[in-house]
């Protein structure tokens, strides 16, 4: 393919775009399946869709904890994953009693209690997988801080 040499202000311009579009898709991906979950479809109605988000958010933290990167607004500590993994915990949860409550006609006891055992079980799971990721980070962040520059 023929390379059009752009400037250093159209890469990054294209960078910008290209991210944007990353995010888009990702949201996108997560607002879709979000949705089909509570309209009752089963899981193999969207498991394209899960595919997808599923390979682009490994690419993402790969890519992220390989170079040392957090990100640009949220701090890397351990009390913004606590919170992060409640957050998604209580997504799953509400999604959960929906589909059983709601849906299903499941009785409220029942569907409360399913919606606080699955909340209960994902913040832990989020909880854990961001601890073991932020580990990742710290450890790749000193290594890249104790390299020595290289000289021009």
């Amino acid at each position: 393919m023929k390379n059009n040499m752009l400037d250093e202000r159209q890469e990054q311009v294209l960078e910008g775009i290209e991210s944007r579009g990353c995010w888009i898709a990702f949201w996108g991906l997560l607002a879709a399946i979000i949705v089909q979950s509570l309209m009752g479809r089963g899981a193999d109605s969207f498991a394209g869709e899960w595919i997808v988000f599923m390979i682009l958010s490994v690419y993402l933290l790969a890519g992220c904890l390989k170079n040392g990167i957090w990100d640009r607004k949220i701090a890397p500590k351990t009390s913004t994953n606590i919170k992060a993994s409640i957050l998604a915990g209580a997504v799953v949860g509400l999604i959960t009693f929906v589909n059983l409550h709601v849906r299903l006609g499941l009785e409220m006891g029942s569907s409360l209690l399913a919606s606080a055992l699955t909340w209960a079980g994902t913040s832990l799971l989020c909880v854990l997988a961001l601890t073991a990721a932020l580990a990742s980070y710290n450890k790749k962040k000193k290594a890249l801080e104790e390299e020595p520059e290289e000289m021009a």
